[in-house]
Parts: structure tokens; sequence; C-alpha cells
């Protein structure tokens, strides 16, 4: 499914848009940003197979953002490095938030093989950026109830920002400014009142001044079938921001 047609310089594809709890067309939390080369941001349960039916080749990808260590954001990690390790393919480079390396060292633990996997894994801390696959990255904390972190990518042909989970934060919001593309989670439809999420309203009153050209929702709980329209609209009005909601293997062109 397209959405926004442009050029292909940059593509984003929302392979998967959902959380922990398993619904009809969404897989759990992974977005595969490519240009040149391609970074994927998440690896929750689901994404090896939304790789493979796009026609995604696991060889070329090789680096990891994650956002946060909980399980519907994870949960293909380890079999994407295994995939890689098995099939004689160069090492896995992931990067998360404080807790990642202790992630991996306890997964090398619990599961003896993968001390034959070639894997290297950095700590970011907010406000730490780094240059990446021809993308220049900045990360910063999301509100969450673990330590989190939002990604901005930027390269020569758009900016486009991830948040991960997160209640609605001016420092995300500080992050998205002017950048192309907004992928953000909106995980309840209104009137719910959640803390470590976000809703429609409370995101829409949130980028209202951030000067991004367009949003997808991603990140929605089983509440919101049904109510993805309208969840799309009350952003809209609040922000006059051009919104969707991401459905998995959505791609969207900058």
């Amino acid at each position: 499914m397209a959405a926004y047609p442009g050029g292909m310089s940059l593509k984003i594809t929302l392979l998967g848009t959902g959380v922990g709890i398993p619904q009809p067309g969404r897989s759990q939390a992974a977005v595969l940003v490519e240009s040149d080369q391609q970074i994927l941001m998440d690896c929750g349960a689901g994404a090896l197979l939304r790789l493979d039916q796009i026609g995604a080749s696991m060889e070329s990808l090789d680096t990891v953002l994650l956002s946060h260590l909980h399980l519907d954001h994870v949960s293909d990690l380890l079999a994407l490095a295994n995939g890689r390790y098995l099939a004689d393919m160069p090492g896995l480079e992931v990067f998360g938030p404080v807790g990642t390396e202790d992630y991996i060292r306890s997964a090398r633990r619990l599961y003896p093989n993968l001390s034959e996997m070639d894997v290297a894994v950095r700590d970011l801390n907010p406000m730490d950026s780094l240059a990446l696959k021809g993308f220049d990255i900045f990360a910063e904390e999301a509100l969450h109830s673990v330590p989190a972190l939002a990604f901005r990518l930027e390269a020569e042909d758009g900016v486009v920002v991830y948040s991960g989970d997160t209640e609605p934060s001016t420092r995300v919001a500080a992050l998205a400014k002017d950048a192309d593309l907004l992928v953000h989670e909106c995980s309840f439809p209104e009137p719910f009142d959640v803390t470590n999420h976000s809703t429609p309203k409370k995101l829409g009153s949130m980028i209202k001044n951030c000067g991004v050209k367009r949003v997808v929702l991603t990140h929605l709980y089983p509440q919101a079938a049904g109510c993805e329209d309208q969840m799309a609209e009350q952003v809209i009005e609040l922000c006059g921001i051009p919104t969707i909601v991401g459905w998995d293997m959505m791609t969207l062109s900058l």
C-alpha cells in the first residue's frame, strides 16, 4: 500500500504498526528506512516475515536502531542476528538506549550459540548523534515506562523522525521540527486517558507548531480498530498537518 507518492530516493516502509497484543494486519513495531543503504528502527515480532514479504534482502540489513527494549520492539532482533549468522553474513550493528548492551550480554548467556554471532552493540543517550549508512542520526529522550529514545534521520533527500513509544513530549516535538515525515505512535483513540503513550488530541496539540510536513500514526492497540480515520482527522484538526494511519507494509516516499 503506497501513500504520498513521490520520488524514491528516500523510502520508509512500516513493517510493523501494532503492539504486543496480536491483531489482524498489524505485526509488532518495525520501520525500514532506505536510501542508498538501509536502517531498521525497532525489530518486533513479525519484522523478518514482513521483510521477506516486501522482497527486502536480509543481507543488506546490518544496522538496527532500537527505541527501547520492550518485547514488542525487540522480539525479532535475535532472530535477525541468528539468521545472518546461519547465512554466513557479516555481523550486525545495534544501537539503543542505555541497557541495550546488557540486554545483548544477557541474551548471549541464555543462548550459547549467540556467542558465535558478530553483534556490535552501543548504548546511546539522549542528544547523542552519529553518522550511519548515509544518514545523520540524532537521538532524543522519549517519555515511556523504561529508558526510551526517539530518532531523527537526516539524509540529502529528506528528514524522517520516529517517536518510538512515548507520551506527548516537548523534546520529541523539538526533534521533529521541520521534518518531512513524522512516524509517531498513537496507541489509543479518544477518549482513552493513558500514560506512556499518545492519543490523537494530545499528539495533534504537541506538533501543531513543529513545521512537520506529514504524519503517519503507528503502534495502534486493538482498541483503535474501527477508529483509524477518526484518529487521523483529530490530529489534523489540531495541527493542520496531513496525517494518515499506518498499516503493515505501507510505503512512504520522500
